[in-house]
């Protein structure tokens, strides 16, 4: 039975006139989604160092201890504590002798001088680089990836 053809129903007693019926019908549709993995291509992630010697500069400082020995043989009442004259540290050195007295035999003169110097040394430097490659189907090749 077509469901929208008419069907013919009983008659009307009372007018004579024919009463049609029509069927429609109610349709509903259900989509149902599947995801299906595909493989549309293959990409290469490497990463290549590289490595470069470069001259490297560095200041540096250096002190330079002089020492002098200053006789002095001088007779003294007290023993004195090291002391500084300017930049000098002055070491007193006493010896006592058999008729006690103190004798300042000698001082020694301690000189300190800060030298600068440049010292140059050549170092590995290496620096990292990453690479983003696909591969090609038509030619098998793997190609830079433009991204």
């Amino acid at each position: 039975m077509n469901p929208f053809k008419p069907s013919p129903t009983a008659q009307s007693p009372a007018d004579g006139t024919v009463n049609e019926t029509f069927v429609i019908p109610v349709i509903r549709e259900e989509a149902q989604v599947h995801l299906q993995r595909e493989q549309t291509g293959t990409v290469r992630v490497r990463k290549v160092v590289h490595e470069s010697t470069e001259p490297v500069s560095a200041q540096g400082y250096r002190e330079v201890i002089e020492t002098t020995r200053v006789p002095v043989n001088q007779v003294v009442q007290a023993v004195e504590a090291p002391r500084e004259l300017g930049e000098v540290l002055v070491i007193p050195v006493y010896e006592e002798r058999l008729v006690k007295q103190l004798v300042l035999v000698e001082e020694i003169h301690v000189t300190r001088r800060r030298e600068a110097f440049e010292h140059i040394a050549a170092t590995s430097l290496r620096r990292e680089e990453v690479v983003v490659e696909r591969l090609d189907p038509a030619t098998q090749q793997w190609v830079p990836d433009a991204a």
